[in-house]
């Protein structure tokens, strides 16, 4: 025979620790979706800070950023395919090998450096080696830069065509 009162004493009991449960399950599920949030990933933007060769520094940031120039196409290689920019330094508080390719923002000048990421510079600057003159999202066809741009750059993910000319400075 079952005693009500000992129904009664289990449903108190019993139901607060199932509602804790429940609430550290959601919160642990919660902070897992934050913290991903500016984490390195393929496909999140960086801030390269730093390019020197011994001494990389980026932060990650927002891609509508025109100080993220660079998007993140690969982690842990260092051999990126021709064009790519090779990232090899620390990203927030971690070391990072990563492959980039550009986000440049439309109207910005950049110093060319090989291999290694392009540094955002003044137009008047004299090491400024081109600037975009037009970005085109969607498309990778160099055919729409038009005749101001003396050289373009195509990424297949996301499609963009970025046209480049010198600086007029």
């Amino acid at each position: 025979m079952i005693f009500p009162e000992k129904r009664l004493l289990a449903r108190i009991v019993l139901g607060p620790v199932a509602a804790m449960a429940l609430v550290g399950a959601v919160v642990s599920c919660s902070s897992d979706d934050s913290s991903s949030a500016g984490a390195v990933a393929v496909g999140s933007c960086v801030e390269v800070s730093d390019n020197a060769a011994d001494a990389m520094k980026a932060t990650v940031g927002d891609c509508s950023s025109a100080k993220s120039s660079y998007r993140i196409a690969q982690l842990g290689t260092a051999d990126c395919t021709a064009g790519n920019a090779t990232f090899n330094g620390t990203v927030g508080d971690a070391k990072n090998t990563l492959c980039l390719v550009p986000n440049f923002a439309e109207g910005s000048c950049y110093a060319d450096a090989g291999t290694r990421p392009a540094e955002s510079v003044a137009c008047t600057a004299p090491e400024a080696s081109f600037k975009v003159v037009k970005r085109i999202d969607g498309e990778t066809d160099e055919l729409l830069c038009g005749v101001d741009a003396t050289q373009f750059r195509t990424v297949p993910e996301p499609k963009t065509t970025f046209c480049m000319a010198k600086p007029q400075g």
